[in-house]
């Protein structure tokens, strides 16, 4: 059986699309639209034996390391008496809110104590 050759675009993109204004330049040219006869082939996959374009993995690890450490340094580290006054802002809110559950479990167990065995239930009995 013979192959078949691929049939070429001789259509223009005056044809297709027809300009409203041409330039006095350009009256008697044409333009392909596509080219057909040079189809784009599939890339090869790259072989196992060849290297590949990435550095070592030591090196690529290191120059991370290096990027961290140098935006480390530009990191601003708060002084010690902020850093000790956001630590007591942090225990405060944690107190408070130990406390205000601490109050919400103990109506919350008080009434049902009331609900099921018809007196109050408390926490330390």
């Amino acid at each position: 059986m013979a192959k078949k050759k691929p049939k070429t675009n001789t259509s223009t993109l005056a044809a297709q699309n027809p300009a409203p204004a041409q330039q006095p330049e350009e009256k008697g040219k044409e333009k392909a639209a596509v080219n057909v006869e040079s189809p784009q082939k599939p890339q090869k996959a790259k072989k196992n034996n060849q290297k590949s374009d990435k550095p070592n993995i030591f090196k690529r690890m290191w120059k991370g390391l290096k990027g961290i450490f140098s935006e480390l340094k530009k990191v601003t580290w708060p002084k010690g008496k902020e850093v000790g006054s956001n630590t007591l802002v942090v225990l405060v809110v944690v107190v408070l809110f130990f406390v205000i559950l601490f109050v919400i479990d103990y109506v919350l167990t008080g009434l049902l104590g009331l609900t099921t065995s018809g007196q109050w239930t408390h926490l330390w009995n």
